[in-house]
């Protein structure tokens, strides 16, 4: 029985305009056809979409409309926690490996006192919006500083548009010339 649902769900998947539905939940999530992960996450959709629709409460053939609209949502919800977990594992292991890291440190042949100036100006910055800043603006700061994301990434992670985190990155720019951050 599982194997003939299998077949109608594929059937239905690929039969008209159907499958734009895992391409617009990939769109929503931020994930372009030029993303790395993009075409694992469009066949994640694929594996998940017989599931779906085993799950639909009534017959998709019948209400195509709110079966796709329920589809939707469920493939968003499984492609976001998806893309949750393997960015969190990512980072769990960036922070790990510790040899690799300093071994491209040495590659690179930075100059320590740069590095050290560098670490010492974003705490600097840190300290101040984490003082008197907007959540916001500390949000944008932590997502570029620390976690070296892009405006789209920063705005997929606060569930905001992007113009909020242009918002919050203009506010802070304006923030560090009224307090003459860089000394000019």
């Amino acid at each position: 029985m599982y194997s003939d649902n299998l077949d109608e769900a594929y059937k239905f998947l690929f039969s008209g305009d159907h499958e734009l539905v895992i391409h617009s939940v990939l769109k929503k999530l931020y994930l372009t056809p030029s993303h790395n992960d993009y075409q694992d996450y469009l066949q994640e959709g694929r594996l998940l979409f017989p599931q779906i629709y085993a799950r639909f409460p009534e017959n998709p053939r019948e209400k195509p409309h709110q079966f796709l609209a329920y589809a939707q949502q469920k493939l968003y919800w499984e492609l976001l926690d998806r893309l949750r977990r393997d960015r969190r594992l990512l980072t769990h292991q960036a922070e790990g490996d510790h040899e690799q890291l300093l071994s491209a440190v040495a590659d690179d042949q930075v100059d320590p006192h740069i590095l050290v100036a560098q670490r010492l100006l974003e705490a600097r910055l840190l300290k101040l919006i984490r003082e008197t800043g907007s959540i916001g603006e500390w949000q944008y700061l932590m997502g570029t500083l620390k976690q070296q994301l892009s405006i789209a990434e920063i705005a997929a992670q606060c569930r905001v548009s992007r113009q909020t985190v242009y918002g919050w990155r203009k506010h802070l720019a304006n923030r560090l010339k009224r307090v003459n951050f860089w000394g000019k």
